[in-house]
């Protein structure tokens, strides 16, 4: 029963493209409320002008600058000078003063907030660039700011420089009448440099260029707007795709499936049923798929009745349905048939058959698994042991354990299948026991609803033991890779007349021909 098959490994998109195919809603809905966001903001934000006005910025030699007093010299780094100089140019005073020129337009914190002083580019210019919602306002703002900064500078080097023409002057004076020429003249060169800084003079700063009125807005265009809030949109939503996908725990399609367990798919099976369908009785479409899935058994060799486990990796995936159904369509093709359902945690055989056995009294004493089994209503040459209902289970399994290698061979010796019904693998381990008594495994899983952490369990289990299932079953395919038209089921036809003519006919005994079907009674929905 084991094989290799190749490696199930993703490509690298795959879940990408897995997400996107299985949440477009989220992704749809995401994009459109960025969207909408990014028009709702178009519609309030602010328009926004800039004006530029410039200072030419000129540094002194520096044997001709004054001590004591902040004046730019020529330095080997100009971009450090520019620096510097708008650094000097920013202060409180020169945001008053700006206020006072706009007539109280704004106020000191405005100021600070929308004007920026910083080098424009490897230039000796310094750009004082004012940001408003008004493009008048954005033009008033730089210059009056330009002029303020200087005016504030100003006021602050000739109070500067006029400290220290009177210090210079008291120096002279205390020289006397007849003072050392050199000291002498060293006080007066200093006092020479320091008389027009004392006057207002700025050595250093001029205004190059007052700043014009803006004729277009600055803020982002609209097209632009748009276009980041699609992509925007775009990425959330596909990160809130890929959220939900990390966060469901299922296996939602074939893909994925058979990305985490690569084996063979024997089956597809649907779900659907046709209203008024015996529950009991198996579609015609899962009667054909489960047909394409005997053959296959049967192709596989071996003499001998055959002994089928039917297990999933997770609650919910239609195991029992798939063991029933399996058992009905051979049986229905000549085989005799026993169903044994070993799931003794949720044993749902009985209640679906509407056959019930004493497996209790079986395992309790040592009578033969013949003198229990029961015919299952409405299908020939299909015998069941049902499970009792939910108990302890454990103390159930121990008497199973104890006797199993011998129900499997009187099961042999009663049949030509043995189906056997086991609770999941991915979340107990109770199905282990009977690994070494079975010619096939298979798996049945159910996109959408199999458990992706129960199927690798299951996976790595059997791994272990060196076991590879014969294939797998898939219940809730596509309902375009069902059997249909010319060649498939007549879908008006009503399940349970089809299953009549199935259970109808007789097995084959030495070359007779078996009994012809009785005549089709038209059903009522027919009529």
């Amino acid at each position: 029963m084991t094989h290799h098959l190749p490696g199930g490994d993703e490509r690298p998109l795959s879940p990408y493209r897995r997400a996107l195919r299985r949440h477009p809603w989220i992704v749809v809905l995401v994009t459109l409320t960025a969207l909408a966001a990014g028009i709702a903001w178009l519609q309030v934000r602010p328009a926004e002008y800039e004006a530029t006005a410039q200072v030419l910025v000129t540094p002194v030699a520096s044997e001709l600058a004054p001590n004591g007093l902040p004046i730019l010299t020529e330095s080997v780094d100009p971009t450090r000078t520019l620096e510097t100089a708008s650094t000097m140019l920013i202060s409180p005073r020169a945001a008053a003063l700006t206020v006072e020129r706009l007539d109280g337009a704004v106020d000191v914190a405005d100021v600070m907030k929308s004007v920026k002083v910083e080098p424009q580019g490897d230039s000796d210019i310094v750009a004082v660039t004012a940001t408003a919602d008004r493009a008048t306002l954005a033009a008033r703002l730089a210059n009056a700011y330009a002029r303020s900064a200087l005016e504030a500078r100003r006021e602050s080097l000739t109070e500067q420089a006029q400290a220290q023409v009177a210090a210079l002057a008291e120096q002279r004076r205390a020289l006397g009448d007849d003072p050392d020429p050199a000291l002498a003249a060293d006080l007066a060169q200093r006092s020479g440099r320091l008389q027009a800084i004392a006057r207002g003079q700025d050595p250093n700063f001029s205004v190059l260029q007052a700043a014009d009125v803006p004729g277009a807005t600055t803020a982002t265009p609209a097209w632009m707007v748009i276009a980041l809030a699609l992509i925007a949109g775009l990425a959330l939503g596909t990160g809130a795709a890929l959220a939900l996908e990390h966060l469901d725990r299922r296996v939602r399609d074939e893909e994925e499936l058979t990305g985490v367990w690569p084996l063979p798919v024997l089956a597809r099976v649907p779900v659907e049923r046709q209203r008024g369908a015996d529950p009991a009785a198996p579609s015609a479409a899962m009667l054909e798929s489960f047909r394409a899935l005997q053959i296959q058994l049967e192709a596989r060799g071996g003499r001998g009745p055959r002994v089928v486990l039917v297990t999933s990796a997770s609650e919910g995936d239609g195991k029992t349905t798939c063991a029933i159904a399996l058992s009905q369509a051979l049986a229905s093709s000549g085989h005799k048939v026993v169903l044994l359902d070993f799931d003794l945690r949720k044993g749902d055989v009985g209640d679906r058959l509407d056959a019930y056995t004493d497996l209790l009294g079986l395992l309790r004493g040592e009578a033969p698994l013949s003198s229990v089994l029961v015919r299952a209503p409405r299908t020939r040459n299909l015998k069941v042991l049902s499970a009792p209902p939910a108990g302890d289970a454990e103390v159930l399994l121990h008497s199973l354990t104890r006797r199993l290698p011998e129900l499997i061979s009187q099961a042999r010796a009663d049949a030509d299948y043995v189906v056997i019904d086991t609770p999941p693998l991915g979340r107990v381990a109770d199905a282990l026991r009977l690994m070494a008594h079975v010619d096939d495994l298979l798996l049945v899983a159910r996109p959408g609803r199999t458990n992706r952490h129960e199927l690798a369990i299951a996976h790595e289990t059997l791994d272990h033991l060196a076991v590879t299932p014969s294939g797998m079953i898939l219940v809730g395919t596509p309902r375009h890779l069902r059997a249909g038209g010319y060649y498939g089921y007549d879908p008006t036809r009503p399940p349970r007349a089809l299953m009549t003519e199935l259970t109808a006919v007789e097995p084959r005994r030495n070359g007779d021909r078996p009994a012809p079907p009785p005549e089709r009674v038209p059903s009522q929905a027919a009529s």
